[in-house]
């Protein structure tokens, strides 16, 4: 009996080393868990905080757009009574802008491909992360719209105006065009009525797409940083 309690007391002892290990074991891959979601959770952050500053630029001159429409109408109809030509400059660069919206990517696909994504156990969080891309894509089509737009209406600017009349103040490098530009003509050209009308169209469409994107990329940073503070 005396052996028999011996082997018992061993036999406990190793089974709470054993107990005790796991436990060690378990705490160390919590903690390394811990630490590996803090990084990814700052470098979403950080790369969110990008995508929206270059979201504030795509619809800061896309506005221009959409805010030039009126504008460019009230100038068409009063084209033979406006003395000052240079009026006519301003609205017409602001028909031609065609940023688009090409987020950075690399932390959530990084993200994605190890699987350390999981690691966020946020369910929005997660959903919202995985259909990123997909929403950003979808974007693209009224972004390459617009640029075949401008590319397709290249060759009726050309009849009426040169282009380094008109952008060579917004350009250093850009100089005075050597050839005359007939700017008032343009405006009386019936085609770049349709020309100013589907450049409001198609930056107004782009807007409402890239809304919905600011929308999500706020949201997106709004549980992120929740989440930060959980393992803070």
């Amino acid at each position: 009996s005396k052996y028999l309690l011996y082997a018992v007391g061993e036999i406990v002892l190793v089974v709470i080393g054993i107990l005790i290990a796991i436990q060690l074991n378990q705490w160390r891959n919590e903690a390394s868990n811990i630490r590996q979601k803090q990084k990814i959770l700052l470098a979403l952050k950080s790369e969110f905080q990008s995508n929206l500053a270059q979201l504030d630029t795509v619809q800061f001159y896309n506005s221009k757009i959409i805010n030039a429409y009126s504008e460019i109408e009230e100038l068409i109809r009063a084209v033979d009574t406006i003395a000052d030509e240079s009026r006519f400059n301003q609205p017409f660069k602001n028909l031609c802008w065609t940023f688009s919206f090409d987020p950075i990517n690399g932390a959530l696909r990084s993200g994605i491909s190890s699987g350390e994504i999981h690691l966020i156990d946020n369910g929005r969080l997660i959903d919202l992360l995985f259909s990123w891309e997909d929403v950003v894509n979808d974007s693209k089509e009224e972004s390459k719209r617009q640029r075949d737009h401008q590319t397709k209406s290249f060759d009726l600017l050309q009849d009426h105006i040169r282009i380094r009349a008109v952008w060579s103040d917004d350009f250093p490098g850009v100089t005075t065009s050597h050839f005359p530009s007939d700017i008032r003509g343009l405006f009386k050209d019936e085609l770049f009525e349709d020309y100013a009308v589907f450049s409001y169209l198609w930056a107004y469409e782009y807007e409402t797409e890239l809304d919905g994107i600011r929308t999500k990329n706020m949201e997106i940073l709004e549980l992120i940083e929740r989440e930060i503070e959980k393992v803070s």
